[in-house]
């Protein structure tokens, strides 16, 4: 009986990897930001569309721009990007988001029988208290109508997300803003019933460590949230295929400059100065390199190409 044969993680690859670092640092500044800024003016839909596009272009050249848990995990559920840097990304997302939180608080502080105000960013947000930041459907919602928009929603935008950062040949610089479109068609229809869900678990998360709020309804969304990465993965599995770190194929094209593998523009830093071609030599263009092996290998410190990804 032939055995069955898992997914390498590729915990050297990330080890090795320069940038990996860099990466995890802006995504945790990203989602930071997104938290802050599109936290603190409740949940309109063009509001927190345009933060996460913005915030994607700035961080995209660095980490891919995943800004979202849900992207992190999906891409390495499928081999995208190798299983490592899925968890550490979401991780470090989710981290911060809550620090993101922290910083809109007002801290009431007491000593001495005096009360201080310790003012950081908004001086009606408080620990432990409801914020603009929360999040709950309209009272006429029920659960199981609140898991089929949050689970539709999310996959749609994940659907958008694989096209943008994952699946070759990418939309390039115009990634973020077919992000921010996804995200602002799933809070301008949809966000009615969701209570203007920004379909990231990190932000729900950050609710529930700081304000204290999203407990009633935070499992149902995270469920939708879970639903929604599986049904992403069926859908691109049988599509587009495995990736390259789930023994898939290395991408037939890379677009744009960027350095990491997942980001806006597809290039994989392992495959930095290889030739790329299908005979082992030959150059590749400003691109990237394209299909097939350099030598055996497919980058520094990358497994043979005939390793296929598995143990």
């Amino acid at each position: 009986m032939r055995s069955i044969r898992i997914p390498h993680p590729h915990v050297g690859l990330a080890l090795r990897d320069k940038h990996f670092v860099t990466a995890l640092l802006a995504e945790f500044l990203g989602v930071l930001l997104f938290q802050l800024l599109a936290g603190s003016i409740g949940h309109g839909p063009v509001e927190t569309a345009t933060c996460f596009a913005a915030i994607m272009y700035f961080v995209g050249p660095l980490s891919g721009g995943h800004l979202n848990p849900l992207v992190s995990l999906a891409g390495a559920a499928t081999g995208h990007i190798d299983l490592v840097r899925g968890l550490c990304y979401a991780v470090v997302q989710i981290l911060g988001a809550i620090m993101g939180a922290v910083l809109q608080v007002t801290q009431k502080l007491g000593a001495k029988g005096r009360v201080g105000v310790s003012v950081w960013l908004i001086t009606d947000f408080s620990f432990g208290s409801p914020s603009d930041s929360c999040l709950a459907p309209p009272k006429h919602v029920s659960g199981p109508q609140l898991w089929g928009w949050e689970f539709l929603l999310s996959f749609l935008f994940l659907a958008v997300m694989y096209s943008c950062v994952f699946v070759a040949p990418g939309q390039g610089s115009a990634a973020p803003l077919a992000a921010g479109l996804a995200l602002l068609a799933a809070l301008s229809t949809g966000g009615f019933y969701t209570g203007g869900s920004p379909l990231n678990p990190a932000r729900l998360f950050a609710n529930m460590a700081v304000f204290r709020c999203d407990v009633a309804w935070g499992w149902t969304y995270l469920a939708a949230h879970l639903a929604a990465v599986g049904a992403a993965v069926a859908w691109v599995w049988p599509v587009h295929g495995l990736g390259m770190f789930m023994g898939g194929p290395r991408p037939d094209a890379f677009t744009g400059t960027s350095n990491t593998l997942g980001g806006s523009s597809l290039t994989d830093p392992f495959l930095a100065g290889t030739t790329g071609s299908s005979s082992g030599g030959g150059g590749g263009g400003p691109g990237g390199p394209t299909s097939g092996t350099a030598g055996g290998r497919i980058g520094a410190g990358m497994e043979p190409a005939t390793a296929g990804g598995y143990v």
